[in-house]
C-alpha cells in the first residue's frame, strides 16, 4: 500500500527549530496534510520522541524513532529505529564535546510531555557536531538495526555531496534523502538508489503535504520501517 511520509521533523527541542513545533503541533499538522507516517529527527537528540509517538498514537499517524547526527565532518545523517529502546541505545553511543547552549544565540532547546507542558530544557549545545565520523555513524546505525540516510544531500549546507563531492562507493547507508526542491536532473542521477524526500521542517507549515509515497505491506509502523 502507499504510505505518505515525512521522516525528517524537527521539535522544538532542536534550538533552529519554532518554539511551535510541540509533539501535538507536530502530530496535528500531519494529521492535517493526510501524512500516514512521520519520524521526529532532532539535532543530535532524541528526548520528544517519546511524547510524540503517544501524539501520533491517538491520531492514528505511524511514528518512527529518528535522531538527525552531524557529524564529525559537519554532515548531516538521520537515523531511523522501529523502537525508541533502539533509538536510545544508539544515542547512547555517541560522544559530543561539552559545550553549553546559548540560547539568547542559537535558541531554546525545549523537551515537552504529550500534553505539549514544557518539562526541561536541554543543555548541551545541539549545534556542536558529534565526535565520531560519517563512516563511523553510518556503520553504527546499520550494525544497530537502524536505517542511516545521509541528508538532504542536494542542500550546500551540511549535505554531503557538498563536503564531500560524491557519496563515497563504500559508505553504508540505507537511502539518501533529498529536499523537496531538489533539481529533477540530481534526482534522476541518484535513481538507482532508495531515495526520500522529506521536509526537515522546523515550522508546522512546513511539513511535507502527502505528495510523496512509498510503498509498505501495511500502514503498521513496524511495516513502514521496514520498506525503507
Amino acid at each position: 500500500m502507499k504510505i505518505s511520509y515525512d521522516f525528517h521533523i524537527h521539535s522544538a527541542l532542536s534550538p533552529c527549530s519554532d518554539d511551535t513545533m510541540t509533539p501535538c503541533n507536530i502530530a496535528a499538522a500531519a494529521s492535517l496534510n493526510g501524512l500516514n507516517a512521520i519520524a521526529v529527527t532532532d539535532h543530535n537528540a532524541i528526548a520528544n520522541c517519546k511524547a510524540a509517538a503517544e501524539v501520533c498514537e491517538a491520531l492514528g499517524i505511524a511514528f518512527l524513532y529518528g535522531i538527525e547526527v552531524q557529524t564529525s565532518e559537519d554532515i548531516h545523517v538521520v537515523a531511523l529505529f522501529d523502537s525508541y529502546q533502539s533509538l536510545e541505545a544508539f544515542f547512547n553511543t555517541l560522544t559530543f564535546p561539552p559545550l553549553k547552549n546559548r540560547a539568547e544565540i542559537f535558541g531554546r532547546q525545549l523537551i515537552y510531555d504529550s500534553d505539549d507542558r514544557i518539562v526541561g530544557e536541554e543543555e548541551r549545545m545541539l549545534l556542536a557536531s558529534c565526535d565520531e565520523g560519517i563512516y563511523d555513524i553510518c556503520a553504527r546505525i546499520i550494525d544497530m538495526g537502524g536505517k542511516a540516510i545521509p541528508a538532504h544531500i542536494d542542500r550546500e549546507a551540511n549535505g554531503i555531496l557538498a563536503i564531500l563531492g560524491e557519496i563515497p562507493p563504500d559508505l553504508p547507508f540505507s537511502a539518501l534523502e533529498f529536499s523537496p526542491y531538489a533539481p529533477k536532473e540530481l534526482l534522476d542521477r541518484y535513481s538507482g538508489f532508495k531515495r526520500l524526500i522529506n521536509s526537515d521542517a522546523h515550522r508546522p507549515q512546513d511539513l511535507m503535504t502527502g505528495e510523496n509515497t512509498i510503498e509498505a505491506l501495511s500502514a503498521e509502523a513496524r511495516d513502514i520501517w521496514l520498506s525503507i
